[in-house]
Parts: C-alpha cells; structure tokens; sequence
C-alpha cells in the first residue's frame, strides 16, 4: 500500500469499517478489493493521480483514511442543522439581484475574508484550486481602476454613453462600489473561465445572503482582458489573466419587494 493514502487495519483505533464509501467517492477509483469482506486496496500510482479533492477522507465513517498526512482531524464535521433546504436556496437564488446603487459606506476587511473563505470550496477543474484573488477596497483605489477601465473602453464607441457618463461624474463603470473582488489564473488552469465564474457566482450568492450589494463587473473585465497595463496594475503576471470580478458594497436605496419574470427555459428531453 502506497505512503500517500493509508487505510487503518486492526489494530489501530479507527480501523476500516469495510463500507465502501472510499471505493464511491473517488473520483479516479484509487481503491479497489474483491469483495466487501476485504479492506480496500490503494493504486500504486495513486500519488501520480490523486487530485487531493479530500472526498475519500471527507465520506470515512471510523476516520481511518489519511491522505498527505491529511486526515479526518483536519476536516471540519457537517452542521447538518445548518444546511440549508431547497426551499430556501430557491429563495436566495430568485431573490438576489444585481445591485447598482452601493452605500458610501465602506466594506471592512472582516467581511471580506468571511465571503471569501466560504469559496475555498467553490469545484474547480482537477481540484487545482487555481484561482488568485485580489482585492481592491479603497475609494481612492476604485477610482483609479475606474479611470483606467475608462480609458481602455473610450476606443470603442459602443461604449459611448458609459465614458460620456464617468466623465460627467456619473459612475456607470464601477457604479461607485466601495469594493471589487478579482478572480484571476495563471497557464496551470484547465478551464479558468468556468472554475472562476463558478467562484465569483457563490462569491455573489453568499454576499446575497448577507444582504450586501454585489454586481458582475462586466465592463471592467472586458478592458481587463483587452488592456495590459490593467492586469499589471493589479499586481499580476505576464501570464496570469483575469477571468472575473465582482462589484461588492453595503446596499443604498436600491431594494426590492418583488421578484421579476424570468421566461420560461428551453429543455429539450432525452430519454
């Protein structure tokens, strides 16, 4: 048996209880025996193919299983009572909105570290967790983002309105966030887009549920991607690329009582 997953054998306290959860929950079938009267066997190879995804030790019953010397102390055990139920994610998901109008108050770095602990645990592809976040939240950071993004989409004309507006005063860029949250890769990602949309989306739905003000920074991603020196104004590296971002603030006037017609979805049923 490989170092690099081990399974407790009598007699050791937390010794395999044969369930087979392990030989289910990976997603690369590193176990395997002949029947369930055995203890799992573990791939030889399985160090060169683990992703570290953690599910083998997360689904052991008895906590026999470690992983890179990771095991179940170093997990945290499901507060089943907190869950919540369908009923309420479907609340949470038809009631969020994009918000445009952010209160001048700014958000505090406690805050800020909270949402974004929560989206450790956002999947991502092979587990590779390659996400780099950055951080502004200064007005006087956000403003000089906003001037940069301004410049970069004043050569369009499609966005005309919006750089006649930020030069008027009136933010329709940064819509005057105190915050933004950047979600970035670097070539090590296999699909940067989605592993980062999905973040930044439990990213927006968890600010939701915290009543604060979030808004997809489409406009700043854009010039982003199509300007350099945006990127190296954040800090990263010649080949990191950000994929998105969020606008994150306190709430102003801007509520809402109801919840607005979506249409109908196109399924198309194979059995």
């Amino acid at each position: 048996m490989t170092d690099f997953i081990q399974i407790d054998q009598p007699p050791h306290q937390y010794e395999c209880a044969l369930c087979g959860q392990c030989l289910l929950s990976c997603p690369n079938q590193l176990f395997t025996r002949k029947d369930h009267t055995e203890i799992p066997q573990v791939a030889p190879h399985a160090e060169e193919v683990c992703i570290l995804c953690g599910h083998c030790v997360a689904s052991c019953p008895v906590g026999a299983i470690t992983v890179a010397q990771l095991g179940a102390q170093t997990c945290q055990t499901i507060p089943r009572e907190s869950v919540p139920r369908f009923e309420h994610i479907s609340t949470l998901v038809r009631t969020r909105r994009s918000i445009r109008d952010f209160a001048p108050k700014p958000l505090d770095a406690a805050t800020l570290e909270s949402l974004l602990d929560v989206v450790r645990w956002a999947p991502s592809a092979r587990n590779l967790q390659p996400i780099k976040w950055i951080v502004v939240r200064s007005r006087e950071k956000m403003l000089e983002i906003g001037n940069l993004v301004a410049e970069t989409l004043q050569k369009q004309e499609h966005f005309k309105r919006q750089i006649d507006a930020w030069n008027d005063g009136n933010d329709l860029i940064l819509r005057g966030a105190p915050a933004m949250v950047i979600a970035a890769t670097g070539p090590e990602a296999i699909f940067p887009e989605v592993d980062c949309a999905i973040a930044v989306e439990i990213l927006d739905l968890c600010a939701a549920a915290m009543h604060l003000g979030s808004c997809w920074a489409g406009y700043f991603i854009r010039a982003a991607q199509a300007n350099p020196a945006i990127p190296h104004w954040l800090g990263l590296q010649d080949d990191e690329k950000v994929q998105a971002a969020l606008l994150l603030g306190h709430r102003g006037l801007e509520a809402y009582k109801r919840i607005p017609f979506r249409k109908e979805l196109t399924i198309h049923w194979i059995s």
